[in-house]
C-alpha cells in the first residue's frame, strides 16, 4: 500500500490536532516499560507518532526516539516542537514497510492507530513489519478502541462531540456522524467541524475516517499468528483490568 492510498484528510491540520489532543495518559506504561527493560542508549520507536505527542517527553525524560509517521505536515509540527539537543528522529514511512536502519527494543503505538489498518490483511502487513523493527524479545504496546455496543451502535445522526477552544472568542464545535459496517467490523466515521466567532458561524469543515474493531480473542489470535506474544491486555493505559465497559484495550506483547 503506497501513502496515496491512505485517507489522510483527518490529519491535514497539524495545529488543530494538537488542540483537540492534549495530555499523555500513555506516558507513565511506557516510561514503566522503559526502565525494566534498561534500555538507555537504544531507540524506543513510537509509531504514527503524530506531532510527537508521546515521543517529545519520552526524549525530554532522556531516552533515545524515534518517530515514525506516514503524514508529512504531521512530522513538520514535530519537528517544529522538538528542542535542541533532544536526541530524536523524526522519520516519514509507511508502517507496513518499515526499513529502519537500526532494530529498537521497545516500540509503541498510541491514539488509537492500530484502527486504520482495516483488514486482516493489513493487520498482518502492519505487525509482521514491526517485528522487522524489533530486537529479539522486544516488547511492542498499542491501544484500539474496546468494542463495546454503545460504541459500534450509534445511531447514523449527526451528534455533538465536544467543543475545542482555539482563542478568546473563537471555539470549534465538533460533532460526529457514524455508521458501523458489521461484517467489515469497521465503523464510517463524518466528522464535522464548525468554527465560531462569538456566535456566528466562521468556516466549515468535514473529514471522514474509517476505523477497524477487532475483538480480544480476535486480538490474541491475530498477533500470535504474526510472531506475537501477548503478554498484557488491559483496560487501558492505568493497566486496569479489562471489563465490557472499558473504552480501549491496550495489549502488551513479545516478539517470539
Amino acid at each position: 500500500m503506497t501513502m496515496m492510498e491512505w485517507d489522510l484528510s483527518e490529519y491535514e491540520d497539524p495545529t488543530l490536532y494538537d488542540l483537540e489532543n492534549q495530555g499523555n495518559p500513555e506516558l507513565p506504561m511506557l516510561l514503566a516499560w522503559a526502565k525494566k527493560l534498561e534500555i538507555e542508549g537504544r531507540p524506543v520507536l513510537d509509531l504514527a507518532c503524530g506531532t510527537g505527542r508521546t515521543a517529545l517527553p519520552l526524549a525530554e525524560a532522556g531516552y533515545s526516539v524515534i518517530g515514525v509517521d506516514l503524514h508529512a505536515g504531521m512530522l513538520e509540527q514535530a519537528h517544529c516542537k522538538t528542542s535542541a539537543g533532544t536526541d530524536i528522529r523524526w522519520v516519514q514511512q509507511d508502517l507496513t514497510q518499515l526499513q529502519l536502519e537500526e532494530r529498537s527494543p521497545l516500540a509503541y503505538m498510541t491514539g488509537n492507530g492500530f484502527q486504520h489498518f482495516l483488514t486482516n490483511e493489513l493487520q498482518n502487513l502492519l505487525l509482521q513489519s514491526i517485528r522487522t523493527a524489533l530486537t529479539p524479545d522486544g516488547i511492542l504496546l498499542f491501544d484500539t478502541r474496546f468494542p463495546a455496543a454503545e460504541e459500534l451502535l450509534q445511531p447514523p445522526v449527526e451528534e455533538y462531540w465536544r467543543t475545542i477552544e482555539i482563542g478568546p472568542e473563537h471555539r470549534c464545535d465538533v460533532y460526529t456522524i457514524a455508521t458501523y459496517d458489521p461484517v467489515a467490523q469497521v465503523q464510517h466515521y463524518t466528522t464535522i467541524r464548525r468554527f465560531l466567532e462569538g456566535e456566528e458561524l466562521r468556516e466549515e469543515r468535514k473529514t471522514t475516517i474509517d476505523l477497524r474493531y477487532t475483538y480480544p480473542q480476535e486480538l490474541a489470535r491475530t498477533l500470535e499468528a504474526n510472531g506475537f506474544e501477548l503478554l498484557h491486555l488491559y483496560g487501558g493505559w492505568s493497566g486496569a483490568s479489562l471489563h465490557p465497559s472499558s473504552p480501549s484495550m491496550v495489549a502488551v506483547c513479545r516478539r517470539a
